[in-house]
């Protein structure tokens, strides 16, 4: 399911991770475990984590606890875009905070907007659809802003390989305000779920990454399309990953040599999805050719993952996941120094 721009290193949230670690060497575990929470949705937010329970918002610190609610918001699947200021806000002096993204299972898609203290600023609904929208996706574009989300008309997550699947279209809109949204197009529209979402702005080029699958819990792709006038148009889907395994994107981040990609899949197990399902990562040159694939994380506790996100600041790697998806749903963090290649 969605967390946008290009990643930029956040030294405070090196600092916070490295805190959460330090004086552990003789304990196993590297952040925190909670079991049986059973949430949506989970991104990093900061030096903190924000997830989706019962569809409400809860605020996480590095240990798991819960540090902020927020009465009356409703939410399922949440993006944060961390503040990377326009150069007008820049040349203004304007403070930074976040800005989040979430969909519901009311068809709303809303903008959330917080402090650095994590105080709330503003919530406000942006676009409402006749059908279930979910994995939005908010980045910044210059002074302006991008927001996607996935409309699905028809049957959703259909579970029946003979089954007739619904119709999702991811949608893209624009806007200069975070108030007054213009559509812009639909990057895709296919009888596939397609799901997991991310946009990335690269070298002058916007970058839609997913997961295409072919029927719930089932084979899937991880595609990326990419535009060059600013969204207007996109390429076809060209497979970063083939559809051998169920997989589950978390992110694809710029790298020194072209881009990395996150996934949890059954690559080892087909079949199991969630349950069986493990972190890999793969690299790829700028232009999307393959380096190397299938290269199994030394994350730790590496089983029964639906990987949520992927964190990197300066060789540090946290992940975000649930464990056992589909029965206990535990959320856990966990640590890792760096991949080794």
């Amino acid at each position: 399911m969605m967390k946008r721009q290009m990643w930029v290193p956040v030294l405070g949230v090196l600092a916070a991770l490295l805190a959460l670690t330090a004086g552990r060497a003789d304990r196993k575990e590297e952040g925190f475990t909670l079991p049986g929470y059973h949430n949506a949705d989970a991104k990093f937010l900061g030096s903190h984590v924000i997830t989706s329970v019962e569809e409400g918002i809860r605020i996480l610190d590095l240990q798991g606890n819960t540090i902020r609610q927020y009465d009356g918001l409703s939410a399922s699947w949440l993006y944060v875009q961390e503040e990377a200021r326009s150069p007008q806000e820049e040349t203004e002096g304007a403070d930074g905070g976040y800005t989040v993204a979430y969909s519901n299972h009311v068809n709303e898609t809303h903008i959330l907007r917080l402090t650095e203290e994590l105080e709330l600023l503003d919530d406000r609904l942006v676009l409402t659809t006749d059908t279930l929208a979910i994995d939005p996706i908010l980045i910044r574009d210059g002074d302006g802003w991008l927001l996607t989300h996935t409309c699905i008309e028809g049957t959703v997550n259909n579970p029946d390989p003979q089954g007739e699947n619904g119709v999702y279209t991811v949608k893209l809109y624009r806007s200069d305000n975070l108030e007054d949204w213009e559509y812009v197009t639909d990057i895709i529209s296919r009888k596939h779920n397609l799901e997991d979402g991310d946009l990335r702005l690269a070298d002058g080029k916007l970058c839609y990454f997913f997961e295409m699958e072919q029927y719930d819990k089932g084979p899937s792709a991880i595609c990326v399309m990419v535009s060059g006038d600013g969204g207007e148009t996109w390429s076809s889907p060209r497979e970063l990953l083939p559809p051998v395994a169920d997989n589950e994107m978390a992110s694809c981040e710029p790298t020194e040599d072209g881009w990395r990609l996150y996934v949890s899949s059954d690559y080892s197990c087909v079949g199991e999805s969630y349950q069986g399902a493990s972190v890999y990562y793969a690299d790829y040159t700028a232009d999307f050719e393959p380096i190397r694939t299938w290269c199994p994380s030394d994350m730790p506790d590496n089983r029964s993952v639906r990987l949520y996100e992927v964190k990197q600041t300066d060789g540090a790697l946290a992940f975000l996941f649930a464990r056992n998806f589909l029965t206990d749903c535990d959320l856990l963090l966990r640590m890792l120094e760096k991949e080794s290649d």
